[in-house]
């Protein structure tokens, strides 16, 4: 078997080689290793490989602590020391942020970092599956499609991982063979509360829907059990849900020098939350200090979500407009306004592409664009931001790929790149999201 020597990271986290000239990627890898790997797919431009023996390691490798890593894709650099990983992200990140705008040097700024690489995640993507009459509940092994099951994930917090197996469990009684849903389990440790929501291609009945929720309600931390239709409906399955008693809740502590109060933040079930807490709060206080915005400024946030970013920065501005395309988003924003007394911030549910011609149709003088869109990008919006007053844009991004594609765009729209700020929302994991800022 070939041996080679690893000379890079890819952007999945791979380890980057070549053979006779042509590129292997090879999972588990890292950069300054001499392994020993088998080739298992070659295609025209690169090959895939397996990694068979390490010869020399790199001295940033370390033990797993997962029992289920490299089985289980939920992480990809747990064998890489943690102040390494960061290193080599942010150096990825802007390597290819001046590579797609053609630029000799952006200012990328330290990462913001998660206070711990692990126990950071409040929210869990569960995947089920049923296999010789036992139910498996866990993640996708990576790149296929085949259920690892856990009893628990080290990047969670205890009191998600206290409801893993129970969860198992009881869905193993039910004996629902070939239901098999998608589960978004959400625990908040702080107060101790959350919940469930299901998502199937199909609808179980009601009377299942009811002893479901039965067997489940009796888990200690879940106060709502609910299922998302095709439609994408929340059904409580006979229950009354009571969305602002039931729903947990984060809070944004006042910062001498950013919030001027307390936020407390309601979850609705099945509406978007940042799942590293700690880190969502750093990085809103970081932006509320910013001193970009003046008293007399108008903030569009687009893709609001819940007013996670809007709700924290009326405090700051004259007014902030949210707009959110998913209903129950929404009425979660506005019970937050609510609940929160802020008075001079509203939200609108409407596509971002018709809501932002709406508010140009009316002469509605916005300041400032705080752009958080989904992980394909915001390209349809672009063109929105070719003219106007707009002293600049904040781009939040959860996409490297997309968020470099976006800003291409914007810069050949005259939109300049100021900085970036990567946020390692992820640890043990590939993934990076970030904050740039754009004026003209």
């Amino acid at each position: 078997m070939p041996v080679v020597r690893i000379s890079d990271l890819s952007w999945g986290g791979e380890g980057i080689s070549r053979i006779e000239g042509k590129v292997v990627f090879i999972p588990y890898g890292l950069p300054g290793e001499i392994v020993e790997v088998e080739v298992v797919r070659s295609k025209k431009n690169f090959s895939q490989g397996k990694l068979i023996r390490i010869l020399e390691p790199s001295p940033d490798r370390v033990e797993p602590l997962c029992p289920f890593y490299q089985n289980c894709g939920g992480c990809q650099l747990q064998h890489l020391a943690f102040q390494r990983q960061i290193r080599e992200k942010e150096r990825l990140f802007k390597q290819a942020l001046n590579h797609a705008l053609k630029a000799e040097e952006i200012l990328v700024h330290p990462s913001l970092l998660s206070p711990s690489g692990f126990g950071y995640r409040h929210r869990l993507q569960l995947k089920t599956a049923w296999e010789n009459h036992r139910f498996k509940l866990g993640f996708f092994k990576a790149k296929s499609c085949q259920v690892v099951s856990i009893n628990r994930c080290l990047l969670a917090n205890k009191a998600t991982n206290a409801v893993l197996e129970p969860l198992r469990e009881k869905m193993q009684i039910l004996g629902y063979e070939g239901w098999s849903p998608d589960i978004e389990l959400q625990i908040f440790e702080d107060p101790h509360k959350g919940g469930i929501v299901f998502s199937s291609p199909y609808r179980i009945a009601p009377t299942r829907q009811i002893k479901v929720i039965k067997e489940l309600r009796e888990i200690p931390g879940l106060s709502y059990l609910v299922f998302r239709d095709t439609n994408p409906i929340l059904e409580s399955g006979g229950f009354h849900l009571f969305q602002k008693k039931d729903s947990p809740e984060y809070l944004l502590p006042v910062d001498p020098a950013g919030l001027s109060k307390d936020i407390r933040l309601s979850c609705f079930p099945g509406v978007f939350t940042q799942i590293n807490l700690e880190l969502n709060r750093r990085l809103i206080s970081w932006l509320v200090c910013l001193n970009l915005f003046d008293p007399q400024d108008t903030v569009l946030d687009l893709y609001c979500g819940l007013g996670n970013f809007s709700l924290p920065l009326a405090l700051r501005v004259k007014e902030v407009i949210g707009l959110e395309v998913v209903p129950q988003a929404v009425a979660n924003a506005r019970w937050n306004q609510e609940i929160n007394r802020i008075s001079n911030c509203s939200f609108i549910e409407a596509q971002a592409e018709e809501a932002v011609h709406q508010l140009k149709m009316l002469d509605k003088t916005v300041s400032w664009v705080i752009l958080d869109p989904p992980r394909t990008g915001a390209q349809e919006l672009i063109p929105m931001f070719a003219s106007g007053d707009l002293k600049g844009i904040l781009y939040i991004s959860c996409n490297p790929m997309t968020l470099f594609r976006d800003l291409a765009l914007l810069a050949s729209k005259g939109w300049k790149v100021k900085w970036s700020q990567p946020l390692d929302f992820f640890p043990q994991t590939f993934h990076l999201e970030s904050v740039t800022l754009l004026t003209k």
